[in-house]
């Protein structure tokens, strides 16, 4: 039995990895980039399309959220709701490519006998970077329409909603993982924070600690630092 085979053996006999693989496997296949993949295919490989596609979703939900707070005083329509369910594909998606990356692909890869590397440490922290300011607009989105809705609320004599306002909730509720002014009216508001919550936790201490770890350090003119041979 060749190498490989005996490999792939070995891997197969850990079935909750193995369940969990094809699961997220098919989660992979609920987002725009896989349909953009069976229109294109030969370009959406690239890595360099890959990071236009991230770049240009980034800008995407940071206009889209200046436009929902400069129309701030518009009652909740649909098209706002449109935005926001695409806003949460997005993050549905980046979360699922973030899982994949970091537990599930390379573990794919060698069930085919296949040798699996990322592109650069480097430019896996800035997509991830891209990805965290993403998240925070569509959250901030989301947050326009659950306000104008009825199921979040602001104290009494609170400013008047700007984009930096909604854009610092959303990045405090991001990263202290609850909000600052904000305040649920409904389940639907506490499940939305939760959401973001739980997703903050995760790109924070599990994949963006994992991956900004593995950059390469720069050398030091300290004798004391240097490593020694």
């Amino acid at each position: 039995m060749s190498k490989n085979k005996l490999k792939k053996k070995k891997l197969k006999k850990t079935w909750l990895v193995h369940f969990w693989a094809k699961v997220f496997k098919l989660f992979s296949y609920i987002s725009l980039f896989s349909v953009i993949r069976k229109i294109a295919p030969k370009k959406s490989k690239s890595y360099s399309f890959v990071e236009y596609y991230v770049t240009i979703n980034t800008l995407l939900s940071i206009v889209t959220l200046f436009i929902v707070t400069y129309r701030r005083n518009y009652e909740e329509n649909w098209l706002l709701l449109f935005v926001m369910c695409f806003g949460f594909l997005r993050t549905f998606e980046i979360i699922i490519y973030q899982i994949n990356v970091l537990l599930f692909d390379e573990y794919r890869a060698k069930l085919k006998g296949l040798k699996y590397a990322v592109r650069g440490y480097r430019r896996m922290v800035l997509l991830l970077l891209h990805n965290y300011v993403e998240i925070i607009s569509w959250f901030g989105v989301a947050y326009m329409w659950f306000y104008r809705s009825g199921h979040i609320s602001l104290p009494p004599n609170s400013p008047e909603l700007t984009f930096l306002q909604v854009f610092h909730e959303s990045m405090v509720l991001m990263f202290s993982f609850s909000p600052d002014q904000y305040e649920a009216s409904t389940n639907m508001g506490f499940a939305v924070f939760t959401a973001q919550a739980i997703i903050g936790l995760f790109m924070t201490l599990v994949v963006f600690a994992r991956f900004l770890g593995l950059l390469p350090p720069p050398d030091t003119m300290d004798e004391f630092e240097s490593d020694i041979d």
